[in-house]
């Protein structure tokens, strides 16, 4: 089998040398190729197709977030790592959209190999490549104009109303998914693991949400689309709301910040199919078929999870949310609250039109212990969150 490819690229000789030395071990697994700057690093992936490139952000002439901007587009089957130092806030936003893993330096050996070798990993074992270089296009997901104008509005009255932001954020699959994978790098902070959306927002920082709004022009999405891609939008907007909001009922306060996450990004492969549209990717989009080039959205958001390192059980989640489910005696855990709650929507306005109601199936579920212990009439509450998700905010 042919080894994978691994490109460095730093504009410090010391740096790279460095890199060779600490990574000798692992010259029996990688064939490893090193670059002293952005050009040279594209000339090198122009000779020899890489799975994987390590960027330093400061370097002279083009930088990191320049280089990985035209590998995005120009090669989106690399998975695309950040190795740097501070940087100002500007720059910190401009990689943010363009990287997938971020890692501070100095870093432990193992822990870049760690990422490396995750990255080298792809989700999908009947299309790998071809779902690889789908998700590897989406810098970012589409959002809608209204979203960001509550958003706008939010971030200018934050003082007066420091609950509005957190639940704009968390009505915005988009930013909801920037921030997940933007909190779980150590490149912007250390973040509370299994936090909810109230936290990160909090943790990450009103400057760092003000910039990545300020970026939807230039990075995310068309304010418009024709307008089957339109309704498309905003019922997979409202399905996901919908579930989001039943969920936090349905699961254990442990389970529940993954499962509003999960049920948030539930389609977030067709969101990233669509970003690679709007970036200009031929990409053949069927949303009856919900394939992106004949790959199933579910394999791409999977895998734009995987390349994110977004947390594992809110992958598993999505992943799992069309399967048929048996909840163990234990619990429910991420993925059956999460099937649940989007099978109790499904009989609501707010309902994937793609599936069905799966009535026998809900039936087992709602008998489970952790939910017939609960005194809740869930069809009443389904409806509930169906009509809070139908009034989006307004433009």
């Amino acid at each position: 089998m042919t080894k994978p490819k691994v490109l460095f690229v730093d504009d410090e000789p010391r740096i790279l040398d460095g890199l060779r030395r600490s990574l000798r071990a692992k010259r029996g697994e990688w064939e490893m190729s090193f670059a002293p700057g952005g050009v040279p690093a594209l000339e090198v992936l122009a000779a020899a197709a890489h799975d994987v490139i390590v960027s330093d952000m400061r370097m002279p002439g083009m930088d990191g977030a320049e280089l990985l901007t035209r590998v995005s587009t120009q090669y989106p089957g690399v998975a695309r790592v950040v190795l740097s130092g501070q940087a100002e806030a500007d720059a910190a936003i401009r990689v943010a959209i363009c990287g997938h893993r971020f890692l501070t330096k100095p870093t432990e050996t193992e822990t870049l190999t760690g990422v490396i070798d995750q990255l080298i990993m792809k989700t999908s074992r009947a299309h790998g490549a071809l779902a690889r270089r789908i998700a590897g296009t989406a810098r970012a997901l589409p959002t809608l104009p209204e979203q960001v104008a509550e958003l706008n509005a939010a971030l200018t009255e934050q003082d007066s109303n420091a609950a509005r932001l957190p639940n704009a954020v968390a009505h915005d699959i988009g930013l909801t998914a920037k921030l997940l994978q933007l909190s779980n790098s150590m490149f912007f902070g250390a973040r509370p693991k299994n936090a909810g959306i109230a936290a990160v927002v909090s943790a990450m920082g009103v400057p760092t949400i003000q910039a990545l709004v300020a970026a939807t022009d230039d990075h995310w999405s068309p304010t418009t689309w024709d307008p089957r891609t339109e309704e498309y939008l905003r019922s997979t907007w409202r399905h996901a709301v919908a579930t989001a909001a039943l969920v936090e009922s349905v699961a254990s306060p442990a389970h529940r910040p993954y499962a509003h996450a999960a049920a948030l990004l539930q389609d977030i492969g067709a969101l990233a199919a669509l970003a690679g549209v709007a970036a200009g990717m031929p990409h053949h989009i069927d949303l009856d078929a919900r394939e992106c080039d004949g790959v199933p959205f579910r394999e791409v958001g999977v895998e734009l999870m995987h390349l994110w390192g977004l947390p594992a059980p809110v992958a598993a989640a999505v992943a799992e949310r069309d399967t048929p489910h048996e909840a163990a005696e234990a619990g429910l855990g991420v993925t059956g609250a999460v099937r649940i709650a989007h099978l109790l929507v499904q009989g609501t306005e707010a309902r994937d039109p793609a599936d069905g109601t799966h009535e026998e199936e809900l039936k087992a579920l709602l008998a489970h212990p952790q939910m017939a212990a609960r005194s809740c009439d869930w069809a009443a509450a389904a409806d509930t969150a169906s009509d809070r998700a139908g009034l989006l905010p307004a433009a």
